[in-house]
């Protein structure tokens, strides 16, 4: 009665400035709500199938086909496919140097065994010629002259030096053929990986249907209108839905006013559009705590809810259908 009170309050004095239609429908809905809550909602099935754009090379990827909106498409067929020109073509590319870079390791591998090889007959030979300086070097001088055995003992000190030399060059040549290896095998790793994550965006941009049921376009983000075939989107966008024809709820939002007092079990009654004269009863079974923006609505808050049936309606119903949902509440919830 004060709420109703302030209505007519507000009426008389701004009536030069209002209708006095405007007034009598405020004090209206205030008492209407006070005993009922009506909100819109449509008709979904809890075996849904949302499909969303895949993240692809781009920022951005295209829609190339979609089945038609409201077919019922049975499961295992495609319903959307989008571009992947450029990601088909960078695979290809990816394909043909992954050829090339194995053929180099084969190549590369031969090459780096014959260095090493021949690094290590160098080796041999270095120490045959420091075993030969030695056995010279040895013989008395006594039994050569003093101008001899200085060039023995020269000849094996340069031999014991070409030995080393030879030893260092084969451990250099070792650690070359590792690294080279190494680098040619981690380019061939990070080619094949790369193959894999493009045959994976190939795989998800064509989607097949995962239920029997009617396809559903969704809602542009941006400018609430129907997405379809030859737009742009963004990875993660919602594309279209396809639900089963059966397991039916529904679907609604609820205001962050009026979702106070609500919660799981409140009974409601449910009216379909395409059914006016008949009423059936359900609950909610689901009001999220998390609000959602709604743009295309107000810069208000909205809550989802999932609304059941307390007995399955003994009519004809499809994924999409509107309805009227009146929650029963109290005046105390108002």
């Amino acid at each position: 009665m004060k709420g109703l009170f302030l209505q007519r309050y507000w009426c008389r004095n701004i009536g030069h400035r209002k209708p006095v239609l405007v007034c009598i429908l405020m004090a209206f809905s205030h008492m209407l709500l006070a005993d009922e809550l009506i909100l819109t909602g449509s008709v979904s099935s809890s075996a849904k199938q949302i499909v969303n754009a895949p993240q692809g090379s781009r920022w951005q990827i295209q829609i190339q086909w979609m089945e038609q909106e409201g077919k019922i498409v049975e499961k295992g067929q495609p319903v959307v496919v989008f571009d992947g020109a450029a990601e088909q073509n960078q695979l290809i590319s990816n394909e043909e140097n992954l050829e090339r870079l194995e053929l180099e390791l084969k190549q590369l591998k031969i090459d780096q065994a014959q260095n090493v090889i021949d690094a290590e007959g160098r080796l041999t030979i270095a120490e045959m010629r420091v075993e030969k300086a030695m056995i010279e070097a040895s013989v008395p001088l006594g039994e050569v002259s003093a101008y001899d055995k200085g060039q023995y003992d020269l000849a094996l000190q340069r031999a014991v030096l070409e030995q080393v030399k030879a030893e260092e060059a084969l451990a250099r040549a070792i650690r070359e053929q590792t690294a080279e290896l190494t680098k040619k095998q981690v380019d061939i790793l990070k080619t094949k990986e790369q193959i894999l994550y493009l045959e994976a965006i190939m795989k998800r941009l064509k989607v097949t249907a995962e239920y029997t049921g009617p396809v559903n376009y969704a809602t542009h983000p941006w400018y609430g209108e129907k997405i379809t075939s030859g737009m742009n989107v963004r990875p993660s966008w919602k594309v279209l839905d396809v639900q089963s024809t059966d397991k039916f709820q529904i679907e609604t939002w609820v205001h962050e006013i009026d979702a106070v007092g609500l919660n799981a079990e409140t009974e409601v009654s449910i009216v379909f559009d395409a059914y006016p004269g008949e009423t059936f009863n359900g609950h909610i079974a689901s009001l999220s705590r998390q609000s959602e923006g709604r743009p295309q609505w107000s810069k208000s808050a909205y809550f989802p809810a999932i609304i059941v049936f307390d007995d399955t309606p003994d009519v004809e119903l499809l994924p999409g259908m509107s309805v009227r949902i009146h929650v029963k509440r109290g005046a105390e919830n108002a």
